[in-house]
């Protein structure tokens, strides 16, 4: 004959396998919430980064602003990949165009380095090493010219400060034919290298080169910015 209590063990299994399931979903339901809460704060970190570091470039601080955006790549975590899943997508920033605004800063600390006739071999490696995660096409195309373009730079400035003025004006005739029609910052150092070159040589052609070039950049082209600007003063002293 079976006990009386036999008659609930089934019961009784049933309610802990119950209880079980509810405190897994409730397990779950916490860690998806605090998996949540972190990638959140992944993400106004991440905000808070770029927001300074747009700061610093537009101050002209761009030696503070590099930091800042490496930064920013590094907060991109599976905390955060979770919690793009359900946040808006508006106004969030890739890794990819984290890596194409970090090019840009060391292109533009490179160029302040080549405006004042000097290479800069890190920060055109540092430059190349951002290229690599960016997926092909025609922006990564571009950058990679403008990257390359950089480069021939560093070694046009090493070849200008060893005293080799002529060989520095021709390869600076190769480096323009390779460069980007729309690449700014070779144009205003093309004018400003011609500068250097001509006065160092006691070239007068090669100055009046420069000036012409010079005012078609701030006329027509419409550059007017503080190397413009210096340049005219770097011209005539």
């Amino acid at each position: 004959m079976k006990k009386t209590t036999d008659r609930f063990f089934p019961a009784r299994t049933g309610g802990t396998a119950i209880i079980v399931v509810v405190l897994l979903l409730a397990a779950g339901l916490i860690a998806t919430g605090v998996t949540y809460s972190q990638g959140s704060k992944q993400q106004q970190k991440q905000s808070q980064l770029l927001a300074d570091g747009y700061e610093q470039f537009n101050q002209g601080n761009l030696d503070k602003a590099y930091p800042l955006f490496k930064e920013a790549q590094d907060t991109f975590t599976s905390t955060l990949n979770f919690y793009r899943r359900f946040a808006s997508s508006e106004s969030l920033v890739t890794l990819e165009e984290i890596h194409e605004l970090t090019v840009s800063v060391c292109l533009s600390i490179a160029h302040e380095k080549f405006f004042d006739l000097k290479s800069a071999d890190e920060w055109v490696t540092r430059a190349e090493e951002e290229l690599i995660p960016l997926a092909e096409g025609e922006r990564k195309v571009d950058l990679t010219r403008s990257v390359s373009t950089a480069r021939d730079i560093s070694k046009l400035c090493k070849t200008f400060n060893e005293g080799n003025y002529e060989q520095a004006m021709k390869d600076l005739l190769e480096v323009e034919k390779k460069s980007l029609e729309t690449d700014q910052d070779f144009f205003i150092f093309e004018i400003r290298f011609l500068i250097a070159c001509g006065k160092a040589m006691n070239e007068p052609e090669i100055l009046n080169q420069a000036r012409e070039l010079l005012f078609f950049a701030t006329t027509d082209a419409g550059i007017d910015n503080e190397k413009t600007r210096s340049l005219w003063g770097i011209l005539t002293n």
